[in-house]
C-alpha cells in the first residue's frame, strides 16, 4: 500500500497552462500502476458524522463547481468502483465501532477526479470515502481500518486538499505568499514528526490558513500507511490565500 497527499487546485487548472498538471502526470508515472486508488477528497463531506463509502459499480464524475467558463465543463473523469474493497472497509470499520456505512449518492468530485485524470489518464479502479466533522483522531482511526483491510495489496490511498485555503483572499487578488502554517506543516512532515500534526488544529496559524477540509484527508492517509518518512514532491502558492502541496509517504 502506498500513501500520498496532493492538492487538486482550482478547476481552472483544467484550461490553464499550469505546471501542477505536469507534476501530477510525472508523479503518476513514477508511482506506477495500482489495482485501485482509495481517494479521500475534502469535497465529499458528510455532515451527519458518519463516514460514507460509495458502493455503486460506477463512480460518476461530478462537476461540483459553478460560475466558471463553459470550457471547464467539457472535462470529466469517471471510474469503476472497487466494490469489494469498499464493502470490506465498511465491514471492518463497523467492527471497530466507527460510524461508517455504504452509500450510493456520490461519485468523483473535482477534488478526486482532477488528480486522477492527470495521474492515471488511462483509468483506474477507485474507492471514495467521505470526511466528516469528527476529530482528526477519528479520521486517523479510519485510516488504520483501511490499512488493515488493504494489507500488502497494490493499492494507493490519496488524500487531497490545500493546506492554506482562504478563497476570499484569492478573490481579492491578494499577493501570493507562504503562510506560517504551511511552513510548520512542511517542516513537521520533513522531520517525520507526524504526532505533532494533531496539535496544529485551533492554533493561530491554523485559523489564519483555514486548511481545506480541516486536513482530514491527510489524517486518513497517515492512519492507513503509518509513515516513517515523508517526501515533499511539490509546493507552490499560485494565488493569494491558496497553497498547493504534494507529499509522498514511506512506511
Amino acid at each position: 500500500m502506498k500513501g500520498i497527499f496532493v492538492s487538486h487546485g482550482s478547476p481552472m487548472i483544467l484550461v490553464e497552462n499550469d505546471p501542477w498538471k505536469d507534476l501530477l502526470r510525472e508523479w503518476g508515472k513514477k508511482l506506477g500502476k495500482f489495482d485501485s486508488v482509495i481517494i479521500i477528497s475534502p469535497h465529499f463531506f458528510s455532515w451527519s458524522g458518519t463516514f460514507l463509502v460509495e458502493t455503486q459499480s460506477k463512480l460518476e464524475c461530478i462537476q461540483d463547481y459553478y460560475g466558471f467558463p463553459d470550457e471547464l465543463y467539457k472535462f470529466c473523469y469517471s471510474a469503476d468502483n472497487d466494490v469489494d474493497l469498499a464493502n470490506k472497509i465498511v465491514e471492518e470499520g463497523q467492527k471497530e465501532g466507527l460510524p461508517i456505512k455504504q452509500d450510493n449518492k456520490w461519485g468523483l468530485d473535482h477534488g478526486a477526479w482532477i488528480p486522477l485524470m492527470y495521474m492515471y489518464p488511462e483509468g483506474v479502479k477507485a474507492v471514495t470515502i467521505s470526511i466528516t466533522d469528527l476529530s482528526a483522531e477519528i479520521h486517523y482511526k479510519l485510516g488504520e481500518v483501511i490499512g488493515r483491510v488493504v494489507g500488502d495489496r497494490n493499492v494507493l490511498i490519496m488524500g487531497t486538499g490545500s493546506p492554506t485555503h482562504r478563497l476570499e483572499l484569492m478573490y481579492l487578488n491578494a499577493k501570493p505568499r507562504q503562510t506560517k502554517f504551511d511552513q510548520i506543516l512542511i517542516q513537521k512532515l520533513k522531520e517525520g514528526d507526524l504526532a505533532s500534526l494533531f496539535k496544529l488544529e485551533g492554533t493561530k496559524e491554523w485559523e489564519v490558513a483555514s486548511p481545506e477540509g480541516m486536513l482530514r484527508p491527510l489524517f486518513v492517509v497517515l492512519g492507513a500507511v503509518k509513515p516513517k518518512k515523508a517526501e515533499i514532491i511539490g509546493y507552490e502558492v499560485p494565488y493569494g490565500g491558496v497553497s498547493m502541496l504534494a507529499v509522498e509517504f514511506y512506511s
